[in-house]
Protein backbone atom coordinates (compact mmCIF):
# COMPACT_ATOMS: atom_id res chain seq x y z
CA UNK A 1 0.00 0.00 0.00
CA UNK A 2 1.21 3.53 -0.86
CA UNK A 3 1.85 5.63 2.23
CA UNK A 4 0.94 9.27 1.55
CA UNK A 5 2.29 10.53 4.85
CA UNK A 6 5.13 13.08 4.69
CA UNK A 7 8.50 11.66 5.59
CA UNK A 8 9.79 13.93 8.36
CA UNK A 9 13.34 13.20 7.28
CA UNK A 10 12.70 14.37 3.71
CA UNK A 11 14.03 17.85 2.88
CA UNK A 12 11.28 20.50 3.00
CA UNK A 13 10.63 22.97 0.21
CA UNK A 14 12.71 26.10 0.62
CA UNK A 15 10.97 29.45 0.00
CA UNK A 16 12.73 31.58 -2.59
CA UNK A 17 14.94 34.20 -1.02
CA UNK A 18 14.55 37.85 -2.08
CA UNK A 19 17.46 39.21 -4.11
CA UNK A 20 20.30 40.87 -2.22
CA UNK A 21 20.86 44.37 -3.56
CA UNK A 22 24.01 46.44 -3.81
CA UNK A 23 24.75 49.73 -5.56
CA UNK A 24 26.55 47.84 -8.32
CA UNK A 25 23.71 45.36 -8.85
CA UNK A 26 21.08 48.10 -8.95
CA UNK A 27 23.19 50.13 -11.37
CA UNK A 28 23.39 47.13 -13.70
CA UNK A 29 19.66 46.33 -13.58
CA UNK A 30 17.79 49.61 -13.23
CA UNK A 31 17.20 52.05 -16.08
CA UNK A 32 16.36 55.72 -15.67
CA UNK A 33 13.38 55.36 -17.99
CA UNK A 34 11.91 52.83 -15.55
CA UNK A 35 11.99 55.47 -12.80
CA UNK A 36 10.21 57.98 -15.03
CA UNK A 37 7.54 55.44 -15.98
CA UNK A 38 7.08 54.37 -12.36
CA UNK A 39 6.66 57.98 -11.19
CA UNK A 40 4.19 58.77 -13.97
CA UNK A 41 2.06 55.72 -13.07
CA UNK A 42 2.02 56.88 -9.44
CA UNK A 43 0.96 60.39 -10.45
CA UNK A 44 -1.65 59.27 -12.97
CA UNK A 45 -3.11 56.53 -10.77
CA UNK A 46 -3.33 53.96 -13.55
CA UNK A 47 -1.18 52.41 -16.25
CA UNK A 48 -3.68 53.41 -18.93
CA UNK A 49 -3.64 57.10 -17.94
CA UNK A 50 0.16 57.07 -17.69
CA UNK A 51 0.48 55.50 -21.13
CA UNK A 52 -1.57 58.34 -22.61
CA UNK A 53 0.52 61.03 -20.93
CA UNK A 54 3.80 59.40 -21.99
CA UNK A 55 2.53 58.57 -25.50
CA UNK A 56 3.49 54.92 -25.00
CA UNK A 57 1.38 51.79 -25.38
CA UNK A 58 -0.19 50.24 -22.31
CA UNK A 59 1.57 46.87 -22.89
CA UNK A 60 4.92 48.66 -23.06
CA UNK A 61 4.30 50.37 -19.71
CA UNK A 62 3.06 47.16 -18.11
CA UNK A 63 6.16 45.35 -19.32
CA UNK A 64 8.42 48.06 -17.88
CA UNK A 65 6.67 47.88 -14.49
CA UNK A 66 6.85 44.06 -14.43
CA UNK A 67 10.57 44.19 -15.24
CA UNK A 68 11.12 46.74 -12.49
CA UNK A 69 9.25 44.57 -9.97
CA UNK A 70 11.32 41.54 -11.01
CA UNK A 71 14.54 43.50 -10.59
CA UNK A 72 13.53 44.76 -7.14
CA UNK A 73 12.17 41.41 -6.03
CA UNK A 74 8.63 42.43 -5.08
CA UNK A 75 5.33 43.89 -6.19
CA UNK A 76 5.17 47.69 -6.45
CA UNK A 77 1.49 48.12 -7.28
CA UNK A 78 -1.80 46.49 -6.42
CA UNK A 79 -3.92 46.45 -9.57
CA UNK A 80 -7.65 47.13 -9.32
CA UNK A 81 -10.61 48.12 -11.48
CA UNK A 82 -10.09 51.80 -10.66
CA UNK A 83 -6.34 51.86 -11.22
CA UNK A 84 -3.29 51.01 -9.15
CA UNK A 85 -2.21 51.59 -5.56
CA UNK A 86 1.28 51.42 -4.11
CA UNK A 87 2.31 48.47 -1.97
CA UNK A 88 4.57 48.92 1.04
CA UNK A 89 7.58 48.17 -1.19
CA UNK A 90 6.17 50.60 -3.75
CA UNK A 91 5.99 53.42 -1.19
CA UNK A 92 9.58 52.71 -0.15
CA UNK A 93 10.76 52.75 -3.74
CA UNK A 94 8.78 55.93 -4.52
CA UNK A 95 10.63 57.82 -1.78
CA UNK A 96 14.02 57.00 -3.33
CA UNK A 97 12.79 57.34 -6.92
CA UNK A 98 11.76 60.95 -6.23
CA UNK A 99 15.21 61.73 -4.87
CA UNK A 100 16.93 60.11 -7.86
CA UNK A 101 14.70 61.96 -10.34
CA UNK A 102 15.30 65.20 -8.44
CA UNK A 103 19.04 64.73 -8.78
CA UNK A 104 18.55 63.96 -12.48
CA UNK A 105 16.72 67.27 -12.83
CA UNK A 106 19.61 69.04 -11.10
CA UNK A 107 22.01 67.45 -13.56
CA UNK A 108 19.93 68.67 -16.50
CA UNK A 109 19.80 72.17 -14.97
CA UNK A 110 23.55 72.29 -14.47
CA UNK A 111 24.22 71.09 -18.01
CA UNK A 112 21.81 73.65 -19.46
CA UNK A 113 23.28 76.40 -17.33
CA UNK A 114 26.82 75.50 -18.41
CA UNK A 115 25.76 75.82 -22.04
CA UNK A 116 23.45 78.85 -21.91
CA UNK A 117 23.51 80.33 -18.41
CA UNK A 118 19.98 81.70 -18.75
CA UNK A 119 17.67 78.69 -18.93
CA UNK A 120 16.45 75.90 -16.70
CA UNK A 121 13.76 75.37 -14.09
CA UNK A 122 13.25 76.45 -10.48
CA UNK A 123 10.75 74.59 -8.29
CA UNK A 124 9.66 76.82 -5.40
CA UNK A 125 7.72 75.77 -2.32
CA UNK A 126 5.85 78.69 -0.80
CA UNK A 127 3.93 79.49 2.36
CA UNK A 128 1.04 81.88 2.86
CA UNK A 129 3.45 84.59 4.01
CA UNK A 130 5.18 84.95 0.65
CA UNK A 131 2.66 83.73 -1.92
CA UNK A 132 0.75 87.02 -2.25
CA UNK A 133 3.54 89.60 -2.23
CA UNK A 134 7.24 88.70 -2.05
CA UNK A 135 7.12 85.74 -4.43
CA UNK A 136 5.24 87.49 -7.29
CA UNK A 137 7.66 90.42 -7.10
CA UNK A 138 10.66 88.07 -7.22
CA UNK A 139 9.23 86.16 -10.21
CA UNK A 140 8.63 89.43 -12.05
CA UNK A 141 12.26 90.42 -11.53
CA UNK A 142 13.48 86.97 -12.60
CA UNK A 143 11.40 87.12 -15.78
CA UNK A 144 13.03 90.42 -16.67
CA UNK A 145 16.54 89.06 -16.09
CA UNK A 146 16.13 85.48 -17.39
CA UNK A 147 12.84 85.00 -19.28
CA UNK A 148 13.68 81.42 -20.31
CA UNK A 149 13.82 80.13 -16.72
CA UNK A 150 10.67 78.13 -15.94
CA UNK A 151 9.32 78.69 -12.41
CA UNK A 152 7.11 76.01 -10.83
CA UNK A 153 5.24 76.95 -7.64
CA UNK A 154 4.02 74.47 -5.02
CA UNK A 155 2.00 75.74 -2.05
CA UNK A 156 1.87 73.92 1.28
CA UNK A 157 2.76 73.95 4.95
CA UNK A 158 6.30 73.83 6.26
CA UNK A 159 5.74 70.29 7.51
CA UNK A 160 5.31 69.20 3.88
CA UNK A 161 7.63 71.58 2.05
CA UNK A 162 10.82 71.15 4.08
CA UNK A 163 10.90 67.33 3.68
CA UNK A 164 10.18 67.81 -0.05
CA UNK A 165 13.20 70.14 -0.22
CA UNK A 166 15.36 67.46 1.38
CA UNK A 167 14.11 64.92 -1.21
CA UNK A 168 15.24 67.24 -4.06
CA UNK A 169 11.63 67.82 -5.14
CA UNK A 170 12.05 71.56 -4.48
CA UNK A 171 14.92 73.98 -5.03
CA UNK A 172 13.91 76.50 -2.37
CA UNK A 173 11.15 77.16 0.18
CA UNK A 174 10.02 80.78 0.61
CA UNK A 175 8.05 82.05 3.60
CA UNK A 176 8.19 82.57 7.35
CA UNK A 177 11.26 80.87 8.81
CA UNK A 178 11.30 78.45 11.75
CA UNK A 179 13.11 79.46 14.92
CA UNK A 180 15.01 77.41 17.48
CA UNK A 181 11.78 76.32 19.19
CA UNK A 182 10.22 74.78 16.11
CA UNK A 183 10.08 70.99 15.93
CA UNK A 184 8.91 70.61 12.33
CA UNK A 185 12.11 68.84 11.35
CA UNK A 186 14.13 66.18 13.07
CA UNK A 187 17.50 67.34 14.36
CA UNK A 188 19.38 65.37 11.73
CA UNK A 189 17.38 67.08 9.00
CA UNK A 190 17.74 70.58 10.43
CA UNK A 191 21.50 70.49 9.88
CA UNK A 192 20.91 69.91 6.16
CA UNK A 193 18.98 73.15 5.69
CA UNK A 194 20.06 76.79 5.56
CA UNK A 195 17.49 79.45 6.55
CA UNK A 196 18.20 82.95 5.19
CA UNK A 197 16.09 85.80 6.69
CA UNK A 198 15.14 88.69 4.43
CA UNK A 199 12.72 90.84 6.46
CA UNK A 200 10.43 90.80 9.48
CA UNK A 201 6.70 90.48 8.92
CA UNK A 202 4.03 91.90 11.22
CA UNK A 203 0.72 90.18 12.00
CA UNK A 204 -2.59 91.83 11.12
CA UNK A 205 -6.25 91.06 11.79
CA UNK A 206 -8.32 91.44 8.62
CA UNK A 207 -11.93 91.26 7.47
CA UNK A 208 -13.67 91.68 4.13
CA UNK A 209 -14.15 95.27 3.02
CA UNK A 210 -17.94 94.92 3.50
CA UNK A 211 -17.67 93.46 7.00
CA UNK A 212 -19.63 95.36 9.72
CA UNK A 213 -16.34 96.02 11.56
CA UNK A 214 -14.46 97.22 8.47
CA UNK A 215 -15.02 100.95 9.10
CA UNK A 216 -14.54 100.98 12.86
CA UNK A 217 -11.84 103.33 14.09
CA UNK A 218 -11.34 101.35 17.26
CA UNK A 219 -11.74 97.64 17.92
CA UNK A 220 -11.69 95.81 21.23
CA UNK A 221 -10.62 92.17 21.31
CA UNK A 222 -13.87 91.25 23.07
CA UNK A 223 -15.78 92.20 19.92
CA UNK A 224 -13.99 89.38 18.08
CA UNK A 225 -14.58 86.68 20.69
CA UNK A 226 -17.62 85.02 19.08
CA UNK A 227 -16.68 85.43 15.42
CA UNK A 228 -15.55 82.71 13.02
CA UNK A 229 -11.81 82.89 12.33
CA UNK A 230 -9.37 81.91 9.59
CA UNK A 231 -5.91 81.08 10.94
CA UNK A 232 -2.77 79.33 9.58
CA UNK A 233 -2.64 75.58 10.18
CA UNK A 234 -1.16 74.48 13.49
CA UNK A 235 1.55 72.44 11.73
CA UNK A 236 2.81 75.52 9.86
CA UNK A 237 5.68 77.68 11.10
CA UNK A 238 3.17 80.52 11.58
CA UNK A 239 1.17 78.36 13.99
CA UNK A 240 3.17 79.62 16.99
CA UNK A 241 2.43 83.26 16.05
CA UNK A 242 -1.27 82.42 16.09
CA UNK A 243 -1.17 81.06 19.63
CA UNK A 244 0.92 84.01 20.82
CA UNK A 245 -1.55 86.48 19.27
CA UNK A 246 -4.63 85.09 20.99
CA UNK A 247 -2.78 84.95 24.30
CA UNK A 248 -1.60 88.54 23.88
CA UNK A 249 -5.08 89.97 23.19
CA UNK A 250 -6.67 87.88 25.94
CA UNK A 251 -8.70 85.48 23.78
CA UNK A 252 -8.83 81.71 23.69
CA UNK A 253 -8.09 79.93 20.42
CA UNK A 254 -11.41 80.16 18.56
CA UNK A 255 -13.49 77.01 18.57
CA UNK A 256 -15.17 78.00 15.31
CA UNK A 257 -12.23 78.38 12.97
CA UNK A 258 -10.87 77.40 9.57
CA UNK A 259 -7.19 76.46 9.45
CA UNK A 260 -5.72 77.23 6.04
CA UNK A 261 -2.49 78.32 4.35
CA UNK A 262 -4.20 78.86 0.98
CA UNK A 263 -4.15 82.59 0.32
CA UNK A 264 -6.86 82.38 -2.37
CA UNK A 265 -9.19 80.32 -0.19
CA UNK A 266 -8.69 82.69 2.74
CA UNK A 267 -9.27 85.75 0.60
CA UNK A 268 -12.48 84.33 -0.88
CA UNK A 269 -13.82 83.40 2.56
CA UNK A 270 -13.10 86.85 3.96
CA UNK A 271 -14.70 88.66 1.03
CA UNK A 272 -17.88 86.58 1.01
CA UNK A 273 -18.50 86.07 4.72
CA UNK A 274 -18.28 87.79 8.11
CA UNK A 275 -15.23 85.80 9.11
CA UNK A 276 -12.12 87.43 10.52
CA UNK A 277 -8.60 86.31 9.67
CA UNK A 278 -4.93 86.58 10.56
CA UNK A 279 -2.60 87.56 7.75
CA UNK A 280 0.96 88.87 7.29
CA UNK A 281 0.98 92.63 6.93
CA UNK A 282 2.46 92.77 3.42
CA UNK A 283 -0.37 90.62 2.04
CA UNK A 284 -3.01 92.43 4.12
CA UNK A 285 -1.81 95.84 2.89
CA UNK A 286 -1.91 94.76 -0.74
CA UNK A 287 -5.45 93.38 -0.52
CA UNK A 288 -6.57 96.46 1.41
CA UNK A 289 -5.20 98.76 -1.33
CA UNK A 290 -7.18 96.71 -3.84
CA UNK A 291 -10.37 97.34 -1.83
CA UNK A 292 -10.84 93.67 -0.96
CA UNK A 293 -9.95 93.63 2.74
CA UNK A 294 -9.82 95.98 5.71
CA UNK A 295 -7.24 95.94 8.50
CA UNK A 296 -8.81 96.14 11.95
CA UNK A 297 -7.29 98.74 14.35
CA UNK A 298 -6.61 96.25 17.13
CA UNK A 299 -3.68 96.80 19.48
CA UNK A 300 -1.20 94.09 20.43
CA UNK A 301 -1.25 92.19 17.15
CA UNK A 302 2.49 91.51 17.27
CA UNK A 303 4.93 89.90 14.85
CA UNK A 304 4.24 87.20 12.28
CA UNK A 305 7.90 86.16 12.07
CA UNK A 306 11.04 86.42 9.98
CA UNK A 307 10.42 85.91 6.27
CA UNK A 308 13.10 84.49 4.00
CA UNK A 309 14.10 81.42 2.07
CA UNK A 310 15.41 77.94 2.87
CA UNK A 311 17.83 75.91 0.74
CA UNK A 312 19.77 72.72 1.26
CA UNK A 313 23.12 72.94 2.99
CA UNK A 314 24.53 69.81 1.34
CA UNK A 315 24.32 70.97 -2.27
CA UNK A 316 24.67 74.36 -3.99
CA UNK A 317 21.66 75.79 -5.86
CA UNK A 318 21.59 75.38 -9.62
CA UNK A 319 22.39 78.37 -11.83
CA UNK A 320 18.66 78.98 -12.43
CA UNK A 321 17.96 78.75 -8.69
CA UNK A 322 20.77 81.21 -7.96
CA UNK A 323 19.18 83.69 -10.36
CA UNK A 324 15.86 83.26 -8.56
CA UNK A 325 17.45 83.74 -5.12
CA UNK A 326 19.05 86.99 -6.29
CA UNK A 327 15.65 88.18 -7.56
CA UNK A 328 14.18 87.22 -4.20
CA UNK A 329 16.80 89.23 -2.30
CA UNK A 330 16.25 92.24 -4.57
CA UNK A 331 12.46 92.02 -4.15
CA UNK A 332 12.72 91.90 -0.35
CA UNK A 333 14.30 95.35 -0.28
CA UNK A 334 10.86 96.84 -0.78
CA UNK A 335 9.44 95.22 2.34
CA UNK A 336 10.03 95.71 6.06
CA UNK A 337 13.35 95.93 7.89
CA UNK A 338 15.87 93.10 7.38
CA UNK A 339 15.41 90.08 9.64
Amino acid sequence: MYDARVNPSAPSAIAPQPPQHSPASLARRLRLQQLLIFEKVVQAGSILAASRELALTQPALSKSIHELEAQLGGQLFVRGKRGVALTELGRLFEHHAKTLLGELRYLAEDLNAAQSGAAGQVVVGTLITASATLLPEAITRLRAAAPDVVVTIRVGSSALLFPALLRSELDVVVGVLPDARDTLLADEHATRLIHVPLHQEALRVVVGSQHPLARRRRIDAAQLRDLDWIVPTQDSVAGRSVGAFFSRVGLALPRRRVESVSILTNLELLINSHMVGLMPQSAADRFARAGLLALLPLSGQGAFGAVGYTVRADRPPSAAAQRFLQALRDASQGFASPG
